[in-house]
C-alpha cells in the first residue's frame, strides 16, 4: 500500500500500521501503532458527536498499542479483532522467542523484559488489557470499509456498522486484505 510519513494511505482518513505496511518486527509495529495514533489525533481537530474518532482494525502489536494510545488520548474508538489478542503473534509456534529488545506501551510504560517467548508476551498484553480496562471486540470480522455520506467511513462488520472519522488498519498479513 501507499503510505505517507504520517501512516496515512492514499485514501485520506485511512491509516496503516504494523506488518501490513512492511514492518514485521513486533517492537517496530508497537512503535508504529503509537505514532499512527498520534497522526490520527492531529487530523481530528474538532470532536464530532455522532461518529467515533477512529476504528482500529486488529489487536496484534500495532493495533494493541494504538488502542492504548487512543485510550490515553481520550479518543472515541472501537478496536475490532477477528480472532484473539496478539493477532499474527498468537499463531507463532509455541515458545518461540518473539522479542529481543524492550518496547514502550502507552499507559503501561516500558515492557521490562529483553528476550521473551510468545506466551509470556501475550500473557503480559492480557494483563495490560485487564489493568487498563481497554475494550477489544473479539470475534468481530470486518467485511467492508465504505466512505460515509456524512463524511468519514462506515466500517461494516460481522456484528454491526461503525460510523467513524478515521480508520487504522493494523491487520498484519493474516486478514483478508482488499485494495484501498
Amino acid at each position: 500500500p501507499q503510505i505517507q510519513s504520517d501512516f496515512q494511505t492514499n485514501v485520506p482518513g485511512v491509516f496503516i500500521a504494523g506488518e501490513l505496511g512492511g514492518m514485521g518486527l513486533i517492537r517496530n509495529a508497537i512503535e508504529q501503532g503509537r505514532q499512527a495514533m498520534q497522526s490520527i489525533g492531529r487530523v481530528l481537530a474538532d470532536p464530532h458527536e455522532n461518529q467515533l474518532d477512529v476504528v482500529i482494525v486488529g489487536a496484534g502489536p500495532a493495533g494493541f498499542c494504538a488502542t492504548l494510545a487512543a485510550t490515553e488520548m481520550k479518543l472515541k474508538f472501537a478496536t475490532l479483532e477477528q480472532e484473539e489478542l496478539g493477532g499474527t503473534v498468537a499463531h507463532f509456534p509455541r515458545r518461540k522467542l518473539v522479542m529481543t529488545q524492550p518496547a514502550v506501551l502507552p499507559i503501561a510504560g516500558k515492557m521490562r523484559f529483553r528476550e521473551v517467548e510468545k506466551e509470556t508476551l501475550i500473557d503480559y498484553w492480557r494483563d495490560v488489557e485487564q489493568k487498563t480496562g481497554i475494550v477489544i471486540n473479539y470475534d468481530e470480522n470486518v467485511k467492508a470499509v465504505d466512505v460515509a455520506v456524512i463524511g468519514g467511513f462506515v466500517v461494516r462488520t460481522s456484528r454491526r456498522n461503525y460510523n467513524t472519522r478515521t480508520v487504522l488498519l493494523a491487520i498484519g498479513r493474516r486478514g483478508s486484505p482488499r485494495k484501498l
